[in-house]
Protein backbone atom coordinates (compact mmCIF):
# COMPACT_ATOMS: atom_id res chain seq x y z
CA UNK A 1 0.00 0.00 0.00
CA UNK A 2 0.84 3.39 -1.07
CA UNK A 3 0.91 5.11 2.51
CA UNK A 4 1.86 8.83 0.54
CA UNK A 5 -1.36 8.14 -1.17
CA UNK A 6 -3.42 7.04 1.39
CA UNK A 7 -2.61 10.61 3.26
CA UNK A 8 -3.83 11.79 0.34
CA UNK A 9 0.10 13.44 -0.13
CA UNK A 10 2.20 12.65 -3.58
CA UNK A 11 5.52 11.09 -2.74
CA UNK A 12 6.84 14.25 -4.83
CA UNK A 13 5.48 16.67 -3.14
CA UNK A 14 6.35 15.25 0.01
CA UNK A 15 10.05 15.40 -1.50
CA UNK A 16 9.87 18.97 -1.71
CA UNK A 17 8.35 20.06 1.47
CA UNK A 18 9.84 21.22 4.26
CA UNK A 19 9.60 18.57 6.64
CA UNK A 20 11.55 17.16 3.96
CA UNK A 21 14.50 19.14 4.40
CA UNK A 22 16.95 17.56 7.29
CA UNK A 23 19.42 20.84 7.60
CA UNK A 24 16.39 23.20 8.19
CA UNK A 25 14.99 20.87 11.01
CA UNK A 26 17.98 20.75 12.97
CA UNK A 27 18.47 24.42 12.51
CA UNK A 28 15.28 24.95 13.88
CA UNK A 29 15.18 22.64 16.28
CA UNK A 30 18.48 23.74 17.50
CA UNK A 31 18.12 27.39 17.92
CA UNK A 32 15.47 27.95 19.90
CA UNK A 33 17.66 26.54 22.58
CA UNK A 34 20.42 28.79 21.84
CA UNK A 35 18.49 31.81 21.95
CA UNK A 36 17.10 30.68 25.58
CA UNK A 37 20.74 29.66 26.63
CA UNK A 38 21.77 33.21 26.09
CA UNK A 39 19.17 34.89 27.92
CA UNK A 40 19.99 32.52 30.69
CA UNK A 41 23.60 33.50 30.55
CA UNK A 42 22.95 37.27 30.55
CA UNK A 43 20.28 36.92 33.33
CA UNK A 44 23.15 35.14 35.21
CA UNK A 45 25.26 37.82 34.67
CA UNK A 46 23.79 40.71 35.72
CA UNK A 47 22.80 38.50 38.78
CA UNK A 48 26.25 38.23 39.48
CA UNK A 49 27.30 41.66 39.33
CA UNK A 50 24.63 42.65 41.71
CA UNK A 51 25.92 40.13 43.79
CA UNK A 52 29.34 41.49 43.63
CA UNK A 53 28.43 45.08 44.17
CA UNK A 54 26.65 44.10 47.32
CA UNK A 55 29.78 42.27 48.85
CA UNK A 56 32.15 45.45 47.80
CA UNK A 57 29.78 47.86 49.56
CA UNK A 58 29.98 45.46 52.51
CA UNK A 59 33.94 45.51 51.99
CA UNK A 60 33.51 48.86 51.76
CA UNK A 61 31.44 49.23 55.12
CA UNK A 62 34.28 47.12 57.16
CA UNK A 63 37.12 49.60 55.70
CA UNK A 64 35.27 52.66 56.55
CA UNK A 65 34.46 51.49 59.98
CA UNK A 66 38.52 50.19 60.18
CA UNK A 67 39.34 53.92 59.14
CA UNK A 68 36.62 55.56 62.13
CA UNK A 69 39.00 53.00 64.74
CA UNK A 70 42.36 54.31 63.65
CA UNK A 71 40.84 58.13 63.40
CA UNK A 72 39.86 57.45 66.80
CA UNK A 73 42.67 56.02 68.30
CA UNK A 74 45.16 58.83 66.42
CA UNK A 75 43.50 61.62 68.32
CA UNK A 76 43.83 59.67 71.83
CA UNK A 77 47.63 59.11 70.74
CA UNK A 78 48.37 62.89 69.24
CA UNK A 79 47.14 64.34 72.86
CA UNK A 80 50.46 62.80 73.88
CA UNK A 81 53.36 64.84 73.97
CA UNK A 82 55.77 64.38 71.16
CA UNK A 83 53.58 62.90 68.72
CA UNK A 84 52.81 63.55 65.31
CA UNK A 85 50.67 61.54 63.07
CA UNK A 86 52.25 59.28 60.14
CA UNK A 87 52.48 61.19 56.78
CA UNK A 88 51.35 57.54 55.31
CA UNK A 89 48.23 57.43 57.67
CA UNK A 90 46.87 60.54 56.84
CA UNK A 91 47.48 59.72 53.03
CA UNK A 92 45.52 56.09 53.43
CA UNK A 93 42.68 57.82 55.12
CA UNK A 94 42.28 60.06 52.41
CA UNK A 95 42.40 57.46 49.88
CA UNK A 96 39.74 55.54 51.83
CA UNK A 97 37.21 58.85 52.05
CA UNK A 98 38.05 59.35 48.79
CA UNK A 99 37.16 55.43 47.58
CA UNK A 100 33.84 55.74 49.62
CA UNK A 101 32.59 58.26 47.19
CA UNK A 102 33.42 56.60 44.58
CA UNK A 103 31.63 52.93 45.55
CA UNK A 104 28.49 54.83 46.84
CA UNK A 105 28.62 56.68 43.26
CA UNK A 106 28.85 53.59 41.67
CA UNK A 107 26.14 51.35 43.71
CA UNK A 108 23.84 54.12 43.07
CA UNK A 109 24.78 53.86 39.11
CA UNK A 110 24.19 50.09 39.29
CA UNK A 111 21.09 50.26 40.81
CA UNK A 112 19.77 52.84 38.74
CA UNK A 113 20.03 50.76 35.53
CA UNK A 114 18.00 48.86 34.06
CA UNK A 115 18.26 45.00 35.42
CA UNK A 116 19.15 43.71 32.05
CA UNK A 117 22.03 46.30 31.34
CA UNK A 118 23.67 46.14 34.44
CA UNK A 119 26.50 43.42 33.18
CA UNK A 120 27.70 46.86 31.66
CA UNK A 121 29.47 47.91 35.37
CA UNK A 122 30.88 44.52 35.80
CA UNK A 123 34.71 45.59 35.18
CA UNK A 124 34.27 48.76 37.48
CA UNK A 125 33.08 46.54 39.92
CA UNK A 126 35.44 44.43 40.31
CA UNK A 127 37.97 47.26 39.60
CA UNK A 128 36.94 48.90 42.20
CA UNK A 129 36.77 45.58 45.00
CA UNK A 130 40.24 45.41 43.91
CA UNK A 131 41.27 48.45 45.14
CA UNK A 132 39.51 47.92 48.39
CA UNK A 133 41.37 44.98 49.00
CA UNK A 134 44.52 46.58 48.44
CA UNK A 135 43.38 49.75 50.97
CA UNK A 136 42.50 46.68 53.45
CA UNK A 137 45.95 45.56 53.53
CA UNK A 138 47.89 49.04 53.41
CA UNK A 139 45.90 49.89 56.61
CA UNK A 140 47.70 47.23 59.10
CA UNK A 141 49.86 49.74 60.46
CA UNK A 142 52.05 47.12 62.17
CA UNK A 143 54.42 49.93 63.06
CA UNK A 144 52.14 52.41 64.75
CA UNK A 145 50.36 54.70 63.90
CA UNK A 146 52.45 57.98 65.09
CA UNK A 147 56.08 59.05 65.08
CA UNK A 148 58.01 60.37 68.14
CA UNK A 149 59.19 64.12 67.52
CA UNK A 150 60.63 66.22 69.50
CA UNK A 151 57.82 68.88 70.73
CA UNK A 152 57.90 72.78 69.76
CA UNK A 153 59.42 74.55 73.03
CA UNK A 154 58.27 77.94 71.83
CA UNK A 155 59.51 80.98 69.83
CA UNK A 156 61.88 82.95 71.76
CA UNK A 157 60.51 87.06 72.70
CA UNK A 158 63.80 88.40 72.83
CA UNK A 159 62.36 91.64 75.21
CA UNK A 160 65.98 92.93 75.22
CA UNK A 161 69.36 92.86 77.49
CA UNK A 162 68.21 92.92 81.26
CA UNK A 163 70.36 95.27 82.72
CA UNK A 164 70.25 96.72 86.13
CA UNK A 165 71.32 94.47 89.58
CA UNK A 166 67.89 94.54 90.57
CA UNK A 167 66.39 93.29 87.17
CA UNK A 168 68.89 90.55 87.72
CA UNK A 169 67.76 89.48 91.42
CA UNK A 170 64.56 89.41 90.82
CA UNK A 171 64.91 87.40 87.34
CA UNK A 172 67.28 85.02 89.91
CA UNK A 173 64.50 85.42 92.73
CA UNK A 174 61.45 84.38 90.12
CA UNK A 175 63.96 81.51 88.66
CA UNK A 176 64.69 79.83 92.03
CA UNK A 177 60.81 79.36 92.98
CA UNK A 178 60.46 77.58 89.42
CA UNK A 179 63.31 74.98 89.92
CA UNK A 180 61.51 74.01 93.77
CA UNK A 181 60.12 71.02 93.56
CA UNK A 182 56.87 71.51 95.73
CA UNK A 183 56.54 75.21 93.89
CA UNK A 184 53.89 74.71 91.26
CA UNK A 185 52.77 78.58 90.93
CA UNK A 186 54.92 81.89 91.31
CA UNK A 187 53.15 85.00 91.41
CA UNK A 188 55.11 88.38 89.88
CA UNK A 189 53.63 91.30 91.36
CA UNK A 190 54.08 94.64 91.42
CA UNK A 191 52.17 98.34 90.25
CA UNK A 192 52.07 99.11 85.96
CA UNK A 193 55.29 99.75 84.40
CA UNK A 194 57.48 98.03 87.04
CA UNK A 195 58.25 95.72 84.48
CA UNK A 196 56.60 92.29 85.48
CA UNK A 197 55.99 91.48 82.27
CA UNK A 198 59.96 91.97 81.17
CA UNK A 199 61.11 89.68 83.65
CA UNK A 200 58.34 87.07 82.56
CA UNK A 201 59.53 87.40 79.32
CA UNK A 202 63.47 87.05 80.05
CA UNK A 203 62.50 83.91 82.19
CA UNK A 204 60.45 82.27 79.24
CA UNK A 205 62.92 82.89 76.88
CA UNK A 206 65.38 81.03 78.81
CA UNK A 207 63.46 77.78 79.60
CA UNK A 208 62.25 77.81 75.01
CA UNK A 209 66.40 78.05 74.51
CA UNK A 210 67.04 75.12 76.93
CA UNK A 211 66.22 73.93 80.29
CA UNK A 212 65.72 70.47 81.02
CA UNK A 213 63.01 71.06 84.13
CA UNK A 214 60.56 71.97 81.32
CA UNK A 215 59.77 71.07 77.48
CA UNK A 216 58.60 74.86 76.33
CA UNK A 217 56.94 77.99 77.81
CA UNK A 218 53.47 79.24 76.54
CA UNK A 219 53.37 82.89 78.02
CA UNK A 220 49.41 84.70 77.50
CA UNK A 221 48.46 87.70 77.66
CA UNK A 222 45.50 87.73 79.40
CA UNK A 223 45.22 91.74 80.17
CA UNK A 224 42.61 93.44 82.53
CA UNK A 225 39.93 92.67 80.32
CA UNK A 226 40.51 88.14 79.89
CA UNK A 227 38.17 85.86 79.80
CA UNK A 228 38.56 81.95 80.21
CA UNK A 229 38.26 81.30 76.67
CA UNK A 230 40.52 84.07 75.62
CA UNK A 231 42.87 81.64 77.70
CA UNK A 232 42.14 78.39 76.81
CA UNK A 233 42.41 80.10 73.37
CA UNK A 234 45.84 80.85 73.31
CA UNK A 235 46.90 78.05 75.19
CA UNK A 236 45.23 76.07 72.45
CA UNK A 237 46.58 77.72 69.74
CA UNK A 238 50.60 76.89 71.60
CA UNK A 239 49.16 73.43 71.45
CA UNK A 240 48.23 73.03 68.25
CA UNK A 241 44.76 72.16 69.26
CA UNK A 242 41.65 72.86 67.54
CA UNK A 243 38.66 73.66 69.60
CA UNK A 244 36.28 74.67 67.84
CA UNK A 245 35.41 71.23 66.66
CA UNK A 246 33.67 70.60 70.30
CA UNK A 247 31.09 73.09 72.24
CA UNK A 248 33.08 75.44 75.16
CA UNK A 249 31.76 73.64 77.67
CA UNK A 250 34.31 70.87 76.83
CA UNK A 251 36.97 73.29 76.28
CA UNK A 252 38.98 73.17 79.86
CA UNK A 253 38.47 69.38 79.40
CA UNK A 254 39.97 69.20 76.37
CA UNK A 255 42.79 71.07 77.49
CA UNK A 256 43.21 69.21 80.76
CA UNK A 257 43.63 66.03 78.54
CA UNK A 258 46.24 67.88 75.73
CA UNK A 259 48.47 69.22 78.67
CA UNK A 260 48.70 65.82 80.71
CA UNK A 261 51.78 64.53 80.42
CA UNK A 262 53.22 68.13 79.51
CA UNK A 263 56.20 69.97 81.18
CA UNK A 264 55.22 73.31 80.20
CA UNK A 265 55.77 76.76 82.14
CA UNK A 266 52.54 78.84 81.53
CA UNK A 267 52.52 82.26 82.45
CA UNK A 268 49.41 84.34 82.32
CA UNK A 269 50.39 88.13 82.23
CA UNK A 270 48.74 91.06 83.52
CA UNK A 271 46.14 88.91 85.48
CA UNK A 272 43.58 91.73 87.06
CA UNK A 273 40.90 89.13 88.68
CA UNK A 274 41.27 85.40 89.56
CA UNK A 275 40.77 82.48 87.38
CA UNK A 276 39.99 78.73 88.12
CA UNK A 277 43.05 77.18 87.18
CA UNK A 278 40.47 73.90 86.90
CA UNK A 279 37.67 75.98 85.10
CA UNK A 280 40.69 77.11 82.00
CA UNK A 281 41.78 73.16 82.09
CA UNK A 282 45.77 74.14 83.61
CA UNK A 283 46.71 70.81 85.56
CA UNK A 284 50.00 71.47 87.63
CA UNK A 285 52.02 68.38 89.00
CA UNK A 286 55.94 68.15 90.22
CA UNK A 287 57.06 66.90 87.29
CA UNK A 288 54.56 68.41 84.88
CA UNK A 289 53.33 71.95 84.55
CA UNK A 290 53.95 75.14 86.20
CA UNK A 291 52.50 78.55 86.43
CA UNK A 292 53.49 81.93 86.62
CA UNK A 293 51.07 84.73 87.59
CA UNK A 294 52.24 88.58 86.74
CA UNK A 295 49.71 90.93 88.19
CA UNK A 296 49.34 94.25 89.96
CA UNK A 297 47.53 92.83 92.95
CA UNK A 298 48.98 90.94 95.20
CA UNK A 299 45.69 90.12 96.53
CA UNK A 300 45.07 88.09 92.73
CA UNK A 301 47.90 86.31 92.98
CA UNK A 302 47.21 84.74 96.57
CA UNK A 303 43.21 83.90 95.67
CA UNK A 304 44.89 81.93 92.54
CA UNK A 305 47.29 80.07 95.25
CA UNK A 306 50.64 80.88 94.13
CA UNK A 307 52.95 78.94 96.78
CA UNK A 308 55.29 82.05 96.36
CA UNK A 309 55.01 85.67 95.54
CA UNK A 310 57.88 87.88 94.08
CA UNK A 311 57.17 91.87 94.59
CA UNK A 312 58.57 93.79 91.56
CA UNK A 313 58.97 97.34 92.38
CA UNK A 314 57.90 100.83 90.75
CA UNK A 315 60.99 102.36 88.90
CA UNK A 316 62.02 105.56 90.46
CA UNK A 317 60.56 108.75 89.27
CA UNK A 318 62.63 110.56 86.67
CA UNK A 319 62.89 113.58 88.81
CA UNK A 320 65.77 113.36 91.46
CA UNK A 321 66.88 110.22 90.10
CA UNK A 322 70.52 111.04 90.38
CA UNK A 323 72.93 108.44 91.55
CA UNK A 324 69.75 105.90 91.56
CA UNK A 325 69.92 105.38 87.81
CA UNK A 326 72.96 103.30 88.44
CA UNK A 327 71.62 100.85 91.35
CA UNK A 328 67.86 100.60 89.97
CA UNK A 329 66.93 98.27 87.41
CA UNK A 330 69.45 99.40 84.48
CA UNK A 331 66.32 101.74 84.24
CA UNK A 332 68.27 104.44 81.98
CA UNK A 333 69.72 101.49 79.70
CA UNK A 334 66.69 99.73 79.28
CA UNK A 335 64.27 99.77 76.67
CA UNK A 336 61.87 102.36 77.38
CA UNK A 337 58.80 99.83 76.42
CA UNK A 338 59.90 97.69 79.05
CA UNK A 339 59.09 99.72 81.49
CA UNK A 340 55.53 99.90 79.44
CA UNK A 341 54.35 96.24 80.93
Amino acid sequence: MNYSLVAGVHPEDYRQSSFASPTMDVNKIVGIPNNVFSVVQNVSNVRGVAAKMDALETSMGLLSAKKADISLELEQEERRPGKRRKTEVDSWMQSVGSRENQVHELGRKVKKSPFLFRFMWAYQVHAQATEVDKLREMGKFDNGLTLDVKPARGYELQPGELVGQTSRTKRVEIWDCLMKEEVLRVGVWGQARAGKTFLAEHIHDQIVRDCPRFDGACLVNVSQEGTVGTIQTDISNYLELDLTKVSCVYWGARLRAALQGRRLLLILDDVGKPYSLEEVGIALERDGCKLIVTSRSREVCEQMNCHELVHVPAPPEEEGLGQLEEVWLGYEAVDEYAWGR
